[in-house]
């Protein structure tokens, strides 16, 4: 019996004992802080964006936007870079080390289609659907051009401008002189009429043409002429045959089209090609539109001195190279990188930006009052357009290798005019790297 009363007092005790001392530690530690929820990291009040808008008429349209976000949003504090250089895929090399470190642009230029493929592939572009959604985009954009953003079947950029690509710049005053109707070009066997009468009339070369890839770029038209069937088996991949008709009419086309040209066409960057036309030393020239810019710096004034028709075949076709911005990942301000791709794709910013850039509106309900007489001319053809598609040459329409590709074999052409290994070249290359072709461009 004691024994066990003795054992019940150690017991007890023991338990007073940690009772008291758990009391005393409670007290004498030190007091835990009531719990605090972290508050998330406070977004500067900034937009940063790279483009590679340097010359004269670009840095124009480009201030002209960023002058309507400032009103927008007078307390953002802008940070654009211009990129000397920068240009197309390289701007790649540029950007990719940016996103990586945590040190990426809230955006930057860059042409739709293919050359967006290595930043998409590379996990360096958040996608836009919600941007296109709230804007409203969708029901004002072409679906061509709105294909030309995505990336399996998501938004990931916005446009900005419609540069048009198959297009002829004549000297009319040349054309009067001689008695040739522009609108009566509408075929290679007509415009090539025209040549020879030119000739006839003591203009050596009607046809002008600068340096290598503006040989491409010609050709892309010709290719374009053989109906949108062929251009887009051509984009995709699928001409495979060096036998193909249409790829061997484009190509002696293209030879035939060479023969009109000046022969020191190497030398020519493609402004200088654009100003033999204005000089009167050649009549045309097929070139993209950012060539009108050339006629008005000359004091030129479009349908008195000079105008466009499209390139022969491809009349209610319009040839697409097209600006973009776009979200990045690991960006520091998306409040403002969202307010920028607001203004890009709405239409004060772009009804602003295309008359001081030379280009056009990617939408179809621009004012079109705000453009000038050959812009004026441009939207009204894009609107009615039965058919757009994706330049290869400007970086939208094939993988980079295609396009590289493409100016060797070109290059290649104007030396040798072999149409039967040049049509080998590239439909060898085609099936070489048809793994590359991810796009599957529906242009009809």
């Amino acid at each position: 019996m004691t024994n066990k009363k003795t054992i019940l007092t150690i017991v007890i005790a023991v338990i007073i004992v940690l009772i008291v001392g758990g009391l005393a530690a409670f007290y004498l530690l030190p007091k835990k802080q009531a719990a605090v929820t972290p508050t998330p990291k406070q977004e500067i009040n900034a937009l940063t964006f790279y483009d590679w808008w340097t010359s004269p008429g670009e840095s124009a349209a480009l201030n002209a936007l960023v002058n309507i976000f400032i009103k927008k949003y007078p307390d953002v504090a802008i940070m654009p870079t211009s990129v000397i250089g920068g240009a197309g895929y390289s701007m790649l090399g540029i950007i990719k080390p940016l996103v990586t470190a945590g040190q990426a642009p809230d955006s930057f230029q860059m042409h739709a289609g293919y050359e967006g493929m290595p930043y998409y592939k590379a996990g360096l572009l958040n996608p836009v659907d919600d941007i296109w959604a709230k804007d409203q985009l969708a029901e004002v954009i072409p679906s061509v051009v709105q294909d030309m953003n995505k990336f399996d079947g998501h938004y990931y950029s916005v446009p900005v401008d419609i540069h048009r690509v198959n297009i002829v710049w004549y000297n009319k005053k040349l054309l009067e002189r001689n008695n040739i109707e522009p609108l009566s070009l509408a075929s290679w066997d007509a415009f090539f009429a025209a040549c020879d009468k030119l000739k006839t009339a003591g203009i050596s070369y009607p046809i002008s043409l600068g340096e290598s890839w503006t040989a491409s770029h010609a050709f892309e038209q010709i290719v374009a002429s053989q109906g949108i069937d062929f251009y887009q088996d051509w984009v995709n991949g699928k001409v495979l045959s060096a036998d193909d008709p249409r790829l061997l009419s484009a190509l002696g086309t293209f030879k035939k089209y060479l023969s009109y040209v000046n022969p020191d066409y190497a030398k020519m960057t493609w402004n200088d090609a654009t100003g033999r036309v204005i000089a009167g030393e050649s009549a045309f020239n097929i070139m993209g539109d950012w060539a009108n810019q050339e006629f008005k710096l000359a004091g030129k004034k479009y349908g008195t001195d000079y105008g466009t028709i499209a390139v022969p075949g491809t009349e209610s076709v319009y040839g697409l190279c097209i600006d973009t911005f776009q979200r990045p990942k690991n960006i520091a301000h998306p409040t403002n990188a969202d307010r920028w791709l607001d203004l890009v794709s709405s239409k004060e910013g772009q009804d602003t930006f295309n008359p001081l850039k030379g280009s056009i509106s990617a939408r179809t309900d621009a004012d079109i009052s705000q453009y000038d007489a050959y812009q004026q001319s441009a939207i009204s053809d894009f609107w009615k357009a039965k058919y757009m598609f994706p330049s290869v040459v400007h970086g939208s329409g094939a993988p980079q290798s295609f396009k590289i590709k493409l100016g060797d074999i070109i290059a290649e052409f104007l030396a040798n005019q072999d149409v039967t290994n040049t049509a080998m070249a590239m439909t060898n290359y085609s099936a070489v790297i048809n793994d590359e072709y991810t796009i599957a461009w529906s242009l009809k």
